[in-house]
């Protein structure tokens, strides 16, 4: 396997027509706590995640 050589980072945002992927923020926080202890969400991914826990993580 070869190197990928020299990457800038943190890297760019990537930009789509309906989309931007971009590093987290200190303002993504609470949304982000919001979207691992959502019951919806974690029907997905094995369960929701405890409040506290999250909190603790974010």
């Amino acid at each position: 396997m070869t190197g990928l050589g020299p990457v800038a980072w943190p890297p760019a945002p990537i930009r789509t027509e309906r989309l931007v992927l971009r590093e987290s923020e200190a303002q993504d926080r609470a949304a982000f706590i919001e979207l691992f202890t959502s019951p919806e969400v974690g029907t997905y991914l094995g369960g929701p995640r405890p409040m506290d826990e999250c909190e603790r993580a974010a």
